[in-house]
């Protein structure tokens, strides 16, 4: 709170911030502890031989290494993921987004059963860019074989401690929207604790038919292994991280089984279009383009299954100021099921 310096003996007389900036600080000093907490625990978990102690630093920020704005930012972002995916606040954003997804995988599942599947473990549904793992989580929940995959090793940090560490609902607390000052009605908005998680989460991880993949979609996934291996393949806010989009429809043409379906929800944020790093240089296409490209492909669309949604994307329902996507839907077939 830069306003502070040179205005204490005035404005602090009017507005109690000298309270406010005490209850941030410490609920930064809880968010550090619950971090460091988190980060012990990725030893115990590791199987690596020789492995390097991972070293906790102290608070004192004169020990602590400088952290990047990119970095800090991520971090940020997977604080509000917990909230969207994980919490009883974000219930809103995960109906809007995963029930179509969710719905459709169902009626999936009764024609493969109708066909030539004997049991809905048999259908292999793979969530690229799967996040801190709800997704997934709700899909094997429903009874399918479901694997995610992730590359952010916050997401990935922040999914361990959810599905590897829960035993109970609300265990966690965190405080997701002190950083930012801005677009609020209250301070009770800015210091708004939320509990998570909202279900027990380990009574589908003890099944053999869940799991996460680390590392990057298109290395994973262009393995010759991987094709023909999912029955359908679920996207969700995923396709606008793509550098190069060309070379993730093929990916998802070419590791779907003959007469798989693609799921698609999400926008066009291009992840890229911004950067300024040589090295980020992408393809960013429209809607129409993304789908005659699909086409072209092999892609066969079901045409009453698309569809706008609108929905915010880890938003903070209390905030004044709201950003709501118009993600588009729609599902797609291999070899025109």
């Amino acid at each position: 709170m830069k306003w502070m310096i040179g205005f204490e003996g005035t404005l602090t007389r009017w507005i109690k911030s000298s309270s406010k900036v005490n209850s941030v600080d410490l609920v930064q000093n809880f968010l550090q502890i619950m971090m460091s907490w988190l980060i012990s625990q990725l030893r115990p978990q590791s199987n690596l031989q020789n492995e390097k102690q991972v070293k906790l630093y102290p608070l004192e920020p004169e020990h602590q290494p400088r952290v990047s704005a990119l970095d800090a930012e991520k971090v940020r972002s997977t604080l509000r993921q917990l909230v969207r995916d994980w919490s009883t606040l974000g219930s809103a954003e995960r109906e809007a987004c995963y029930s179509p997804i969710l719905d459709r995988l169902e009626l999936f599942a009764t024609d493969c059963l109708s066909a030539n599947v004997s049991q809905k473990s048999d259908i292999r549904v793979l969530v690229p860019g799967s996040g801190l793992a709800r997704l997934v989580w709700e899909i094997a929940n429903r009874g399918f074989t479901a694997q995610g995959n992730e590359v952010s090793y916050q997401m990935l940090l922040a999914s361990n401690l959810v599905l590897n560490h829960s035993e109970s609902v609300d265990q966690w607390s965190i405080f997701p929207f002190i950083h930012s000052f801005s677009n609020l009605s209250s301070l009770d908005h800015l210091l708004k604790e939320v509990r998570f998680p909202d279900v027990v989460v380990p009574e589908v991880l003890n099944r053999q038919d869940f799991g996460i993949s680390v590392g990057e979609f298109t290395e994973i996934f262009s393995n010759p292994d991987e094709h023909g291996k999912w029955d359908a393949i679920v996207t969700c806010f995923f396709l606008d991280t793509a550098q190069n989009i060309v070379e993730y429809l093929r990916i998802i043409y070419g590791i779907l089984k003959s007469n798989g379906i693609w799921i698609n929800l999400g926008p066009t944020l291009w992840h890229y279009e911004s950067s300024s790093n040589p090295r980020d240089i992408s393809i960013e296409l429209d809607v129409y383009e993304i789908k005659e490209l699909s086409k072209k492909i092999g892609f066969q669309f079901e045409v009453d299954s698309e569809r706008v949604v609108e929905t915010t994307y880890a938003g903070n329902p209390h905030n004044n100021l709201q950003q709501v996507y118009k993600a588009h839907y729609w599902v797609c077939s291999k070899n025109g099921k």
